[in-house]
């Protein structure tokens, strides 16, 4: 039945391939990623941000986030704006202004985190700020299976730091944000998956998303037999399970990434800025989203003719994760929707 479905969803797109008028992309998008930061204090070994991201690092100042919610004051449509990308980023001291602006011009708020950062005062501040939803990684239950994957990281201090920032939470009697703890289905967190729900809805989160494992889209051969092992080898909880080269992704559509120092990305695949497109800074983002340069970038990602998008894990994944909820809440984010 699951392979019925993907070849439909392969079929489909296959028809729409050839019939994508520019218009389409001069729509704001549903999602707008805006990047705090590329710095991350941990080295997670198939991410990107540790073996290949090659930008410089920096932070992103609250002036450019400012010129980019007000540029969307006179559109109707709010996009989601989420606070994060190839970095942590409850690094930038800024955060809170960040969300807090965002929030006043009614725009859906979302931050997913490594929770290294997290203590009660910033839970305070994020919550008291308006924030919508949020992500708290935590990479399995136990030290082995956690501390594996996030290199630099504790898992007994990442567990107190979720259950510190939903007592906080609780205490505030804040509805908001929605709070799903993130876990990646590895080979070593997978045994511990009844635990994790357990312990979810002992601490009174929303859901629990358990995401797939991708290897990366860019990793080099020997990085993948290194850590070949974290895979599981339930082929259900794969990301690839079928051979269906998907003709389109729908990602540069509905979604639009600006890097920290202004650049503009064309999803959330190019962690090193590969595609050229320009920076925000001189026209702004919505002029510059919808420049026939850029247009014809986001066109070709579309299509997939990009180099990028030959390998990508996410664009041609046949299974993302599940969700587990426990609360019915609307503000809930997806990870990603291809």
């Amino acid at each position: 039945m699951k392979f019925l479905k993907q070849l439909v969803k392969y079929i489909l797109k296959l028809i729409l391939k050839p019939f994508v008028p520019n218009f389409i992309f001069k729509k704001i998008p549903d999602e707008i990623i805006i990047e705090p930061t590329n710095v991350c204090n941990l080295k997670c070994p198939v991410c990107p941000t540790t073996y290949g991201m090659d930008r410089k690092l920096g932070f992103m100042e609250f002036s450019l986030f400012k010129s980019i919610i007000d540029d969307l004051k006179k559109f109707k449509k709010k996009p989601v704006i989420s606070m994060n990308f190839a970095g942590e980023p409850m690094l930038n001291k800024d955060i809170y202004k960040f969300v807090d602006y965002a929030n006043m011009n009614s725009h859906q708020t979302f931050i997913s985190t490594n929770v290294t950062a997290i203590n009660e005062k910033n839970s305070r501040e994020l919550i008291s700020a308006g924030l919508g939803a949020i992500h708290l990684c935590v990479d399995g239950f136990s030290n082995e299976s956690h501390d594996t994957y996030r290199i630099g990281s504790d898992f007994k201090i990442i567990k107190k730091n979720i259950e510190t920032f939903m007592r906080v939470k609780k205490e505030m009697g804040a509805k908001n944000p929605n709070v799903s703890i993130q876990t990646l289905i590895t080979s070593l967190s997978l045994k511990e998956k009844d635990d994790m729900i357990k312990w979810s809805k002992e601490i009174e989160v929303d859901s629990i998303y358990f995401k797939s494992l991708s290897m990366g889209s860019h990793t080099t051969n020997e990085i993948k037999d290194k850590w070949n092992f974290l895979v599981p080898k339930e082929k259900e909880f794969r990301r690839n399970q079928f051979s269906f080269d998907y003709p389109i992704c729908g990602i540069p559509l509905k979604q639009s990434v600006i890097y920290w120092n202004g650049n503009l990305g064309l999803c959330c695949i190019d962690y090193s800025n590969d595609i050229k497109l320009a920076n925000i800074k001189k026209d702004g983002y919505v002029k510059t989203l919808f420049s026939d340069e850029v247009i014809k970038k986001r066109k070709q990602g579309f299509k997939k003719q990009h180099k990028l998008c030959i390998d990508c894990t996410l664009g041609n994944a046949d299974y993302l994760g599940e969700t587990h909820r426990f609360k019915n809440n609307p503000k809930e984010i997806p990870y990603n929707q291809v």
